[in-house]
């Protein structure tokens, strides 16, 4: 982590904040979707429906994928400087944020799921409907920011400046075009639709693959895993394998394995063949990472194949993804948030809980197991591993 480009003064600097209402945020998004659902439906037709998934599409896979992703953030490959501003420029016309912002974005989110306990804001740990409204409508606010540091080639770049302070401007351009060769409707869906579909395209996709689908790999000690989002894979040009991200983040290829089909990928490929674009990274070509943890997969092997793997609905427990949660009967609020270290969510429920993956210890041992797993003691593992097994054993009894 010394070479990440977030530093704090301590670890709970990215734990400490509030989530606040953003109008900016809010009101970019809430107009852009009444313009795609209002004038979207009053100009219907397949055309403009082509203009759309002509439109997204590209951004999507030139942009966001190619652009912002994998060169600006993680400079996964290297190019000539004019190839590098028309990806990113794509990138800013998905709608998400400046390409500033979107960095500074994921470095946050990088970071903070990379230590043992991570913000919920940041890991998309709430419900489904409450995460859509804290990450599409409000910001997270820290008590004390993290800082930033931005290697050369981006801090002292002008163009990156330049699209940062403008980048919601830059919708006029492609809007002006549209305009020109098909009217309002091809504003609605080329511009209008296509930027609602992405920030809720990237919400969706950030929410489910922190939270549902299979993995091949863990990262050891990190508060949140990625998971790989099978059948979205066209959809979101290969961005949704990010189980296999979050064990190569420096990787040019996400898809890793048969079948996981990486639309981004196959671009570089075609790029490399024009000798545009070289010095293409793939796990092969990153440093070793000691608390990397590769898992059996059936049908295709391991980059690292290992033993003794522990079952799939044990990782979350192992590695973090855990929530303590119940009435608040018997000790006030304040001692349970102090025993899992504000990882206890007040329900109404009859009874204390502690949810890992698809099984729950509830009571009294919900509790011990909590205060262990806050504070990192192997020890829980060891508990938690033993009462799964033992309810188990009972399933299967029964």
């Amino acid at each position: 982590m010394s070479t990440h480009r977030i530093s704090v003064i301590s670890d709970n600097d990215v734990l400490t904040g509030s989530v606040r209402y953003s109008p900016s945020k809010s009101l970019w998004f809430s107009a852009m979707a009444s313009g795609a659902l209002i004038g979207g439906a009053c100009t219907a037709s397949w055309t403009a429906l082509a203009v759309f998934v002509l439109t997204t599409g590209w951004v999507l896979l030139f942009g966001h994928s190619l652009g912002s992703h994998r060169k600006l953030i993680h400079n996964s490959f290297q190019c000539p400087r004019w190839l590098e501003y028309f990806l990113v420029y794509c990138g800013v016309q998905v709608g998400l944020a400046g390409p500033l912002g979107l960095l500074r974005q994921h470095e946050l989110r990088d970071f903070a799921q990379r230590q043992r306990h991570c913000h919920s804001y940041l890991r998309h740990g709430e419900s489904f409907w409450r995460d859509y409204w804290w990450q599409v409508h409000c910001v997270l606010r820290f008590d004390r920011e993290p800082a930033l540091q931005l290697e050369d080639r981006i801090a002292d770049n002008r163009f990156y400046a330049f699209l940062e302070r403008t980048w919601m401007l830059q919708q006029l351009p492609p809007a002006l075009v549209l305009y020109a060769c098909g009217g309002w409707a091809f504003v609605w869906w080329g511009v209008c639709a296509r930027i609602t579909a992405g920030i809720l395209g990237h919400w969706l996709i950030g929410h489910f693959a922190h939270n549902h689908g299979d993995m091949s790999h863990v990262v050891r000690g990190a508060a949140v895993q990625g998971r790989n989002v099978r059948f979205t894979s066209l959809l979101t040009m290969g961005e949704c394998w990010h189980n296999n991200h979050h064990a190569y983040p420096g990787s040019a290829r996400l898809g890793l394995y048969p079948g996981e089909w990486d639309p981004g990928w196959w671009v570089l490929q075609a790029l490399c063949l024009v000798k545009v674009v070289w010095s293409v990274r793939l796990p092969s070509d990153l440093p070793p990472r000691p608390e990397l943890l590769a898992l059996a997969r059936s049908g295709s092997p391991c980059w690292e194949p290992q033993r003794n793997v522990p079952p799939a609905w044990m990782l979350d427990s192992e590695y973090g993804n855990w929530q303590l949660e119940g009435p608040a009967k018997w000790l006030p609020i304040s001692i349970l948030q102090a025993v899992a270290r504000g990882q206890f969510n007040l329900t109404t429920g009859p009874r204390l809980s502690l949810r890992y993956g698809g099984r729950t210890v509830a009571g009294l041992p919900a509790l011990a197991a909590s205060f262990l797993l806050a504070r990192g003691a192997l020890a829980s593992h060891a508990w938690l591993y033993s009462c799964a097994l033992a309810a188990e054993r009972m399933r299967i009894a029964r």
